[in-house]
């Protein structure tokens, strides 16, 4: 589990941000329901916000039907395994102060078949003040005034059930996964991660502009490279 976090890196774009896995409790569920697992129930709005449901990640501005992403630049970007035909991800509210950035692959182009999951939990979600001046840069342009915001990640919930997959998650993160079955993974030493994000309607859409754990600190002052852009 010592690599957990080189999947985290490239499904987020959001950089280190956690220490080795060799001080998590880990425990193992039967995946339920909810085909894309645990944390993934959209339910209420967060905070004062008023932000509520499911986001999907864009890929260079575009909005694929049900955030459904089958293009194979991207698959590639992304580092996913062999198998995968297609993609999801999503950033979801989950409560008034919390949020699930999650990853899910499929072996087919439309997104039916899950072969895998990752999610990431976070808590005590919270949005601060403003910072204005940024720089909106390009592919697609970012707002340049966005609010401060701070999260907690203290649960990751991953499954894998083909061989490809199986074999990706025991080369990233030194575990094995069995089939078909969800892994529960508990931080037992949470720390705070800081960032920026705000949203803007675009063409009728929303649009989420998410830069997640720019530091471990809170002394962000702009975008980073790593910025994304979730649309609803």
């Amino acid at each position: 589990m010592k690599k957990i976090l080189f999947w985290i890196v490239l499904i987020v774009g959001t950089g280190a941000l956690l220490g080795s896995c060799a001080k998590k409790d880990e425990s193992t569920d039967a995946a339920a329901g909810n085909v894309a697992g645990t944390g993934t129930t959209a339910s209420g709005s967060l905070g004062a916000t008023g932000v509520s449901g499911t986001f999907y990640k864009s890929w260079y501005g575009g909005e694929p039907s049900g955030g459904c992403v089958d293009n194979s630049s991207a698959i590639s970007a992304y580092s996913y395994p062999s198998d995968t035909k297609s993609f999801k991800q999503t950033w979801i509210v989950t409560g008034t102060s919390t949020v699930t950035e999650s990853s899910v692959t499929y072996s087919d182009a439309t997104c039916s078949t899950v072969t895998s999951y990752f999610n990431k939990m976070l808590k005590d979600y919270t949005v601060g003040s403003d910072l204005t001046g940024l720089t909106a840069g390009s592919s697609p342009a970012k707002p340049t005034t966005a609010s401060k915001i701070s999260s907690v990640p203290y649960k990751y919930a991953l499954m894998a059930n083909t061989t490809a997959t199986i074999a990706f998650f025991l080369s990233n993160y030194e575990t094995n996964v069995e089939s078909g079955i969800e892994l529960l993974v508990v931080e037992e030493n949470p720390t705070t991660e800081y960032g920026l994000g705000t949203t803007a309607t675009v063409s009728g859409s929303t649009y989420l502009y998410l830069d997640s754990n720019i530091s471990s600190a809170d002394n962000v002052t702009d975008w980073s490279s790593r910025a994304s852009t979730y649309w609803q």
